[in-house]
């Protein structure tokens, strides 16, 4: 049996510190043989730099790090692509070449092989992304059958094309997630006996915040007031993920569970990693 932990975007330094406060505990809770973070919003709250994935993989030991519409925010990331063997970027996205940047295949330390796929929605996203569905079915045909384990990160605006992701992969992925909203749902399950699924994880960061964002920049816009620049919010962390079991003969999630750490109420101490 694989353990697999999940966590959605995190949001800025405050969401590095979430990382920063809990992965220790999270690893003695959970020893997890996966980790996977989407890592979109990392750097500011829009995109990721050399400096933070190196630091998600190395201090944090993120196995994987996905992403979504920001992932090219930060123009160094394109000098990082060819280079990291634990990022990937969405493989329909209108400015992504081609499907082959949107998975990796990868292996737990004890050699179990296991595929991370990473698609963004069309639906109220750039009318330039191809077809998220398409996109799955083509790099589907790219995984070797030996790879049973194979966890989808769905960045998706529409919590309907997030829920259709689940369900046409169902039996066909051993996991399937969204993010993007910020916002945690309820609504994790197993799907047809074999795939775990949930909407979305939820923003790994500030809560005291619209989605990430200090708020009252936020709603000074809704409100038609002033166009306040939009910057990372700092209080109030939250630290939402998801702990699935994954049967590695047969691909099949066996449990899913959600969580929700709000870290400020825990006594937990920061590692000595460097959140700069």
């Amino acid at each position: 049996m694989i353990k697999l932990i999940a966590i959605g975007d995190v949001m800025g330094k405050a969401g590095r510190r979430c990382l920063a406060k809990a992965l220790p505990k999270i690893q003695e809770l959970h020893a997890p043989d996966i980790l996977i973070v989407n890592g979109e919003n990392a750097a500011g709250g829009f995109g990721i730099t050399k400096k933070i994935y190196k630091q998600l993989i190395e201090s944090f030991g993120v196995d994987c790090v996905t992403t979504g519409n920001h992932w090219h925010d930060k123009r160094e990331i394109y000098e990082l692509i060819p280079s990291a063997e634990r990022l990937v970027i969405p493989g329909n996205m209108m400015n992504v070449d081609s499907i082959h940047h949107g998975y990796k295949i990868l292996e737990t330390k004890s050699g179990t092989p296991f595929a991370v796929i990473n698609v963004i929605g069309s639906a109220f996203m750039h009318p330039d992304n191809r077809n998220p569905f398409h996109c799955v079915d083509e790099i589907m045909k790219h995984i070797p059958e030996q790879v049973r384990i194979r966890v989808v990160d769905v960045h998706a605006e529409a919590t309907s094309e997030k829920q259709g992701m689940g369900r046409y992969l169902a039996e066909k992925a051993s996991l399937v997630f969204g993010t993007h909203s910020h916002v945690p749902t309820a609504d994790e399950r197993i799907l047809d006996n074999y795939t775990g699924f949930i909407t979305d994880i939820g923003m790994t960061g500030p809560y005291d915040s619209v989605i990430g964002i200090r708020k009252e920049a936020a709603i000074a816009r809704m409100t038609g007031g002033e166009r306040k620049k939009f910057e990372p919010a700092t209080k109030d962390l939250w630290m939402p993920f998801v702990a699935a079991e994954i049967d590695e003969q047969s691909g099949a999630c066996l449990k899913i569970e959600r969580f929700r750490w709000e870290l400020e109420r825990m006594d937990l101490e920061i590692n000595d990693s460097p959140l700069d």
